[in-house]
């Protein structure tokens, strides 16, 4: 491929507006960097992960970009490790922090075929199979299928002062092995087109996981505090591959990127069909409560109780309460306190009192919220549960009051 043509390439790839470049150091991002130099509000971010071979790498990365008369950012960070997972980890959230608009990286058709194989050797599904994906979040990456051998050759072509990273010979590294090692193996004893190969495999499984990322993507999802609430039926009804993404979607929602392994996608869908609670990997809590699958965290603790004068607004957890305005007659006469519930709890009911958690669980308040599901309090005496049941008045004095909880 000629240095224009891979320039038209990349320029159709990136969208429009602010690019920042993730400048390794290498051939590769220093031929994305000579793509798009001439582009308005570009500039370039390097992160120097403290590694034996980062200053030489931020070296060059500063003499590219001093080459194209862009500007160069450096960040500094401190993974917890030098592992693979640990870097990277780092190194993206960095480079979210630092770069603006698009993140251009220079991912080739080499890192893109090592990274397939590297996830079918570990198990993956045809997410892991799709490899790389093109643009994920702010992400670009336009060099996906230009093989790294090109770019070698163009940045050399072009005078870039590139620098290779002395960290892609040590074989202890997994990635490392399977670029070095095992990729050139499999290619002389079964297939001398096998990067080819797995990048068609890429392709094929991306087309699979967006179609049935799209599907699951109808089933709604939502938070409600620490937890993540599905509908059951849909996870009995949807083929098992759909209702497995809405499972790990909901996971997702609560640990992040890393959730969602196998057991604990598992337990969500054993859960829609009336399994018992299950307690996974990471302390989830995962049940069915009426229509939901709820997978939940650790529970946050209550709130501090805080006062409410007859004429105001309170925030409580995730609940605003406002009085004065309209609402159900809470019998209070003055300032009133709003705090969680307690054990020992009782609230009136003309004849007599009953537990607060009884009148909650007759509302149908879920056993996990309960105790820190908010009362309003006067001189000692239960005058509101909130949104369940107000006490009979006995002094004539009520205070409207409404409230309304957030939902994510």
């Amino acid at each position: 491929m000629s240095a224009d043509a891979l320039r038209r390439r990349v320029a159709d790839r990136v969208p429009p507006g602010p690019v920042s470049i993730a400048l390794s150091g290498g051939a590769d991002s220093a031929v994305v960097a000579w793509a798009l130099c001439d582009r308005p509000g570009v500039g370039t971010v390097t992160i120097d992960h403290g590694l034996p071979g980062s200053a030489a790498l931020v070296h060059a990365a500063g003499e590219i970009a001093a080459r194209l008369g862009l500007s160069h950012r450096v960040v500094v960070v401190s993974p917890r490790s030098s592992s693979e997972s640990d870097l990277r980890t780092v190194r993206l959230a960095a480079l979210e922090g630092a770069g603006q608009g698009w993140i251009v990286t220079g991912h080739t058709a080499d890192d893109q075929a090592e990274t397939v194989l590297g996830n079918l050797l570990r198990g993956a599904g045809a997410q892991g199979l799709a490899g790389i994906p093109w643009r994920r979040g702010r992400f670009v990456r336009p060099l996906l299928d230009v093989p790294r051998d090109e770019t070698r050759r163009l940045a050399a072509e072009l005078g870039l002062p590139f620098a290779d990273d002395p960290q892609n010979d040590d074989l202890s590294i997994r990635r490392n092995r399977i670029r070095r090692q095992t990729l050139p193996a499999l290619e002389a004893a079964y297939n001398t087109g096998l990067r080819a190969a797995l990048l068609r495999t890429a392709r094929f499984a991306a087309a699979d996981h967006d179609l049935i990322e799209a599907r699951a993507a109808l089933v709604p999802v939502r938070r409600d505090e620490e937890a993540v609430l599905i509908p059951a039926a849909a996870l009995t009804v949807l083929p098992p591959a759909v209702a497995g993404r809405v499972a790990r979607r909901a996971l997702r929602m609560l640990v992040g990127p890393s959730g969602g392994e196998e057991p604990s996608v598992d337990a969500v869908l054993a859960a829609a069909g009336g399994a018992g609670v299950s307690t996974v990997l990471g302390g989830l809590d995962i049940r069915r409560e009426g229509p939901w699958v709820v997978v939940a965290g650790p529970p946050p603790p209550p709130p501090a109780p805080v006062e409410i004068a007859p004429s105001g607004s309170v925030r409580f957890g995730p609940w605003t309460i406002t009085a004065g305005s309209g609402g159900v007659a809470v019998p209070v006469g003055g300032v009133a306190l709003v705090r969680a519930v307690r054990p020992g709890d009782r609230i009136s009911i003309g004849r007599g009192s009953k537990p607060v958690t009884e009148a909650l669980r007759e509302a149908g308040v879920p056993p996990r919220l309960r105790s820190r599901w908010p009362v309003v309090e006067e001189h000692g005496r239960i005058a509101w549960v909130v949104g369940v049941r107000v006490a009979p008045s006995t002094t004539g004095s009520v205070v409207t009051m409404s409230a309304t909880k957030e939902r994510r």
